[in-house]
């Protein structure tokens, strides 16, 4: 009569051989410990893949706040912009153009006080305005958001139009759209040159402002809105990841 350890059957010799093997294999702990190491794996598999979704989070999380402060700083640029070029612009009694006594000294001490504008004021003011001007065109072109880009396009082509103008008052426009302010050819300018330029609610001036204001709110709404998919399965325009992303596939 032959064998199995799950109940009687009728085994060749060779079956009863494997059974005892396999018995053998059990009693002395041989598949509990194949067992085991299987199940070890699986579990530092599964580990590893939490460990790698845990650093894909925390990337993500550290680019977002990185577009996000990048959003923050633009916004505050965007801001200082439009503060300069309100205070070139303004006009009546407040107005920087607004022609006082100006006294001047010659080479022997002698005194001469005449009516004229305050050349050092303007290219003061006109100065912070360059310098505030090259930081929202290079923080808006660098952008993530197309928006924000567009905008800094729009501005760069506006001034463009002014190029000739600008050139003469000691101000040149680079390929980037930056510009470069000359002070010794600026303060040797006609200065009804350069008010027309920035002073005034129809100067070049005034435009950039109204840009700078847009540009303003563009930025906090990209700050301030959530990654969302599209309809035709892309992420929206927002400043974050998901505009590099879609530039993936």
């Amino acid at each position: 009569m032959s064998f199995s350890l799950f109940g009687s059957s009728s085994t060749s010799g060779g079956d009863i051989y494997s059974l005892l093997t396999e018995y053998n294999n059990i009693k002395n702990g041989t598949y509990y410990k194949v067992v085991k190491q299987y199940y070890a794996k699986q579990a530092s598999a599964a580990k590893s893949t939490a460990n790698k979704s845990k650093d894909s989070s925390t990337a993500n999380s550290t680019t977002e706040n990185t577009a996000n402060k990048a959003m923050t700083s633009l916004q505050g640029e965007a801001k200082e912009l439009k503060a300069s070029a309100d205070a070139l612009t303004k006009t009546g009694k407040d107005s920087l153009f607004t022609q006082k006594e100006i006294t001047t000294t010659d080479e022997d001490g002698n005194e001469t006080t005449t009516m004229g504008y305050d050349t050092d004021a303007i290219y003061s003011a006109v100065k912070n305005f360059v310098d505030d001007y090259n930081s929202v065109m290079g923080s808006a072109s660098s952008s993530l958001s197309t928006k924000l880009q567009r905008q800094a396009d729009y501005m760069k082509n506006a001034t463009d139009n002014y190029k000739k103008k600008l050139e003469d008052i000691g101000i040149s426009i680079s390929s980037k759209g930056t510009l470069t302010l000359d002070e010794k050819k600026f303060k040797e300018a006609d200065m009804n040159k350069v008010k027309d330029l920035f002073n005034g609610s129809s100067s070049w001036a005034a435009s950039v402002s109204s840009r700078a204001s847009t540009i303003d709110i563009f930025a906090n709404s990209e700050a301030n809105s959530g990654r969302t998919y599209t309809s035709g399965g892309g992420y929206n325009d927002t400043y974050s990841t998901g505009n590099f992303l879609n530039g993936l596939f």
